[in-house]
């Protein structure tokens, strides 16, 4: 059996590359969508409630991270894919989620229109937005919602990555608002 130091030792590298991977997409999120990142929807994004113990803000940086992380394994792989693109419509595929209890009359019509309206805010976030972005964005909930399949490979990235990033919120909840399973697990074991 080894010892610690040793068990220790070899988890050095490992920890080493991913905190470069997360320097890398900081980096990106910030060089391809910094005024998306410091944006007005931005701010109230970190403010609404998301999947019941999240905000859209830490969702849609989770959506970010996930999509990035899986750019630059696909890029490992020689399959380059379009980070500005993945970066712009990542960060802004929740955008028009903003205000869902004045805006929508339910689930169902939030699933439907909110792409198309994230989609509007998006063009008015990033003077440059592609329409390969744009794309993305109003495909985002396929399979859901009768949503039409991502035609891209980007749109398949930006869209896995948003189911993987919802069970996440679901799992690890608000670091913000202290909401999630554990916080609300210490409410009910404290109350024994």
């Amino acid at each position: 059996m080894r010892r610690r130091s040793e068990r220790h030792s070899a988890l050095r590298p490992a920890r080493a590359g991913r905190a470069a991977r997360n320097e890398r997409i900081m980096l990106d999120l910030e060089r391809y969508g910094g005024e998306i990142l410091h944006s007005d929807e931005m701010e109230k994004a970190f403010q609404q409630t998301h999947h019941n113990w999240s905000t859209v803000g830490e969702h849609t940086l989770r959506v970010a991270r996930a999509s990035l992380a899986i750019c630059y394994a696909l890029r490992r792989l020689h399959i380059r894919t379009d980070i500005p693109a993945v970066v712009k419509a990542s960060l802004c595929h929740d955008l028009g989620i903003l205000g869902r209890y004045e805006k929508f009359s339910g689930n169902r019509e939030c699933y439907r229109q909110h792409p198309i309206d994230s989609v509007k805010i998006a063009r008015a976030l990033a003077n440059d937005l592609s329409e390969k972005s744009a794309d993305i964005i109003e495909r985002h909930m396929w399979p859901a919602a009768h949503s039409k399949r991502p035609n891209t490979l980007e749109g398949v990235i930006v869209s896995s990555a948003d189911k993987y990033a919802s069970m996440k919120d679901f799992f690890l909840g608000s670091s913000i608002r202290h909401t999630g399973p554990k916080p609300f697990l210490h409410r009910i074991l404290r109350r024994k």
